[in-house]
């Protein structure tokens, strides 16, 4: 599959980062046919299992060469999900959606950030047909992110160039994503 494809080869790029002089890298590995306008639930069923059988090899790989805790997997999209279902057995476009963290140093099993209270069209979060409005932006998420890999935190507005644009109240720290490995 192309998911434990591209897993795989980032491992073996991994591996080579003594030779090539790193301290760190960024990957990026896309994957389509998650736009399920139709026949969601097939959909959902095939991509999760592809997407949990490549980073089950890629975290035993990781773990195996004693990287996972400075490992870090998110998982995002370009754009959310409708709640409600369209006629087609699929939902449509929308605004919100979510991301995932996975990794060694990743302090796992909550939500960050804001949930909806009420999923109805009467909820103060929801638009019409079940779609969400953000309570977070990208570089809100990214920030905490960029300081966790070494980007230090007056460097972030550099990575980030649209968080003075929120609450700093609002923003996620390091520490909300990150569990402390330096003992």
């Amino acid at each position: 599959d192309s998911m434990g494809t591209a897993f795989n080869m980032v491992a073996r790029l991994i591996a080579t980062r003594e030779l090539r002089g790193v301290d760190r890298d960024f990957f990026f590995i896309p994957h389509s046919n998650w736009d399920a306008h139709n026949k969601l639930e097939w959909n959902l069923n095939t991509n999760l299992a592809d997407l949990d059988n490549a980073i089950n090899a890629f975290s035993t790989e990781m773990k195996t060469e004693g990287l996972w805790d400075s490992t870090t997997i998110i998982q995002a999209s370009d754009f959310g999900r409708s709640l409600e279902p369209n006629g087609g057995d699929g939902t449509d476009h929308a605004w919100g959606g979510n991301y995932m963290m996975i990794g060694g140093a990743v302090s796992g099993g909550k939500i960050v950030g804001k949930y909806p209270e009420v999923l109805t069209d009467d909820g103060p979060e929801i638009l019409e047909r079940g779609r969400i409005i953000p309570t977070l932006s990208w570089d809100e998420i990214i920030a905490p992110i960029a300081e966790w890999a070494g980007v230090s935190h007056g460097s972030v507005k550099e990575v980030c160039p649209n968080i003075d644009n929120f609450p700093e109240s609002q923003r996620i720290k390091a520490s909300d994503l990150f569990v402390d490995l330096t003992g």
